[in-house]
């Protein structure tokens, strides 16, 4: 069994690299890796969370792939949790209600060649939502779903914070809910966590499980600010190959446009729609 993992597309009603970038991907994942299951781990949209626009253009763009998809949200596409979220942008019930509207459910189990893929959603924890609390009790069904099976588990932020984590940039799960998290989802025999967010590719090992961050497939980043860290910065998706065990592999197509977020005009233009200072 093959899933292919995307993430941090950042895409745009006003079009872009980003957005060419992607159709290019996803051709690639159509044509060369013919997986499965397709799982997005979040920042569909390029920067704001109340863009209908931008989540429609997105909506159209990720039509393209035609293996099963499904998505699930970054903090730029619901907001996020904590006193200092990116932007202001907090996670509010009205951004989720209007994710799921447009890409299904933000948290979900595909059972898949005697596999449990889990998605959930990282931006409502710690937030004291009332989704918060379905999805907590969503959670804790999860080992019965799973029923033995081996696990995938995908969301947007990493569960354990990398080592560039500031006080001032939330990289990771909030700490004062990952005991709880990783109590629930201790009776599943999970081989993989995965991510976005970062940015870049790179792959760690918690237990007996992989940790595998995907890159972007819009914007790198290759500065010294709080997302440098190991890791490949590198445009492309990431492949998993399911038998016996769990194999991870990038990919990517050299014909991708590599280039920063404050190198894309779509980008600017929308901070600057929502007052949102991105200039160094």
């Amino acid at each position: 069994m093959r899933i292919v993992q995307i993430s941090d597309t950042h895409l745009s009603h006003r079009g872009g690299v980003g957005n060419r970038n992607f159709e290019e991907l996803a051709a690639f994942i159509n044509d060369q890796l013919r997986p499965d299951l397709v799982v997005h781990t979040g920042d569909v949209s390029i920067l704001d969370p109340d863009s209908g626009d931008d989540r429609q253009a997105a909506r159209e763009l990720l039509g393209l792939i035609s293996a099963p998809l499904r998505v699930l949200p970054g903090n730029h596409d619901v907001g996020e949790p904590g006193d200092k979220p990116w932007a202001g942008f907090s996670a509010t019930s009205d951004r989720v209600a209007a994710f799921t509207g447009v890409f299904g459910s933000d948290h979900w189990v595909e059972l898949l060649d005697g596999y449990a893929v889990i998605g959930f959603n990282s931006e409502i924890l710690a937030t004291g939502l009332p989704e918060e609390q379905a999805q907590w009790d969503w959670l804790g069904t999860l080992a019965g779903q799973a029923a033995g099976r081996p696990a995938l588990v995908f969301c947007h932020k990493a569960l354990w914070p990398p080592a560039s984590e500031s006080a001032d940039v939330a990289l990771s799960i909030p700490g004062s809910v990952l005991e709880r998290l990783l109590r629930t989802l201790d009776p599943i025999d999970i081989r993989v966590y995965g991510s976005g967010h970062l940015h870049r590719f790179e792959v760690g090992r918690h237990g007996d499980a992989l940790t595998v961050c995907a890159p972007s497939t819009a914007f790198v980043t290759r500065t010294g600010d709080d997302l440098a860290g190991p890791g490949l910065r590198q445009l492309g998706v990431v492949e998993y190959r399911c038998g016996p065990g769990v194999e991870v592999f990038f990919r990517s197509v050299p014909t991708l446009t590599e280039g920063g977020a404050l190198a894309s005009e779509q980008f600017l233009a929308t901070a600057a729609e929502i007052g949102v200072n991105v200039m160094p």
